[in-house]
């Protein structure tokens, strides 16, 4: 019998369509008892009732997202009290989750930042990070029951293994946005125009298009902005790859087969293209990337190079997920472990 799971799910309340992309990730690759699951928001205050809805399930599962912050608890974000997750008696366990960092800043968390983790962490067998950088800040904060599986984005297709796929003859690029780079993507649209493409703008917040970026062209690109994953997918047919500076936007790409480039504004996406030998370029927001550099990158879309090391990454990620699945008794749709691809196969 499949098992209730009550899905600690910040998509609920969502600003972040990236989030959306992470619940749809994650409740494909999970098998669960539908009738018997719920879905609580940690966004805002639970309740009694709540919390009596999550002890009635068999365990409950927080869906990955940016939420290992410094201070973790804030209203729009985390609402969970020490005494509120004292009263679950259900193992709660961390699927795919990340911490954002600026640039230079440290791993540090807040006293009771600290004191939930570790309550958390010691609730479940083993906890499931998004890249290197979560897994070292955990690491520095004496947690180890600890797997680098990255997001459950990237397996959502449920690949035995990663191919990069032909690229497509199609003259377009989803070109991945956000509201502190608009200089810079500026730059990047106008390239991919020269270059002959055409660029369709893909926001995941609603200030992503809150101004419109100023182009030496006749036509504004085509934007795209829902609460639904519908419309990404169809970018995920309909386009070549994806280049910009959303970690998710870009990871839905590449769960497909489609090439992705990535820009990382602080340490979400720098640690994730470590984690899986993708090329970055890193600047803050606000900030200006030389021209030249947003030139090359974009180059990286085209070359098969670019994923070379990808394959052998996503096997080792893979085999790391599975083995989170099935340590925490999670049933799952990914199938056993697969070896990864020999070198140059």
């Amino acid at each position: 019998m499949a098992r209730a799971i009550a899905f600690i799910n910040p998509r609920l309340t969502t600003k972040n369509v990236g989030d959306i992309f992470i619940e749809d990730s994650a409740k494909r690759i999970l098998v669960y008892d539908r009738a018997r699951s719920v879905d609580i928001d940690p966004r805002m205050p639970v309740t009694a009732a709540e919390i009596d809805r999550i002890n009635a399930c068999d365990r409950a599962v927080i869906v990955g997202t940016n939420l290992w912050y410094r201070d973790l608890r804030k209203r729009g974000r985390w609402t969970f009290t020490m005494d509120d997750l004292r009263r679950i008696r259900v193992p709660v366990i961390p699927f795919g989750i990340g911490t954002s960092r600026r640039f230079g800043e440290d791993n540090g968390f807040g006293a009771e930042t600290l004191e939930q983790l570790h309550w958390i962490h010691g609730s479940c067998e083993l906890a499931s990070a998004r890249d290197p950088r979560t897994a070292e800040a955990l690491a520095e904060a004496g947690i180890r029951n600890v797997a680098m599986t990255g997001c459950p984005t990237l397996f959502r297709t449920f690949a035995p293994r990663w191919e990069l796929q032909p690229l497509k003859d199609t003259g377009r690029v989803t070109v991945t946005v956000r509201d502190g780079q608009k200089l810079n993507t500026r730059v990047l649209l106008h390239r991919i125009r020269e270059l002959g493409l055409e660029p369709i703008v893909a926001a995941q917040k609603p200030k992503d298009l809150g101004h419109r970026i100023p182009l030496p062209f006749s036509s504004e690109p085509r934007r795209l902005f829902r609460y639904e994953i519908g419309p990404y997918l169809e970018l995920v047919r309909e386009t070549l790859g994806a280049v910009g500076w959303r970690l998710h936007g870009n990871m839905l790409h590449l769960a497909h087969g489609n090439p992705a480039v990535f820009f990382a504004n602080n340490s979400r996406a720098e640690s994730f293209c470590e984690a899986f030998g993708l090329p970055c370029i890193s600047c803050a927001d606000g900030e200006r990337i030389p021209e030249g550099r947003i030139f090359e990158h974009l180059d990286r879309l085209f070359d098969p190079a670019t994923f070379a090391v990808l394959p052998v990454r996503y096997a080792a990620a893979r085999a790391e997920m599975v083995r989170f699945l099935e340590a925490n008794g999670l049933e799952h749709r990914l199938g056993p472990a697969v070896p990864p691809p020999q070198a140059g196969g």
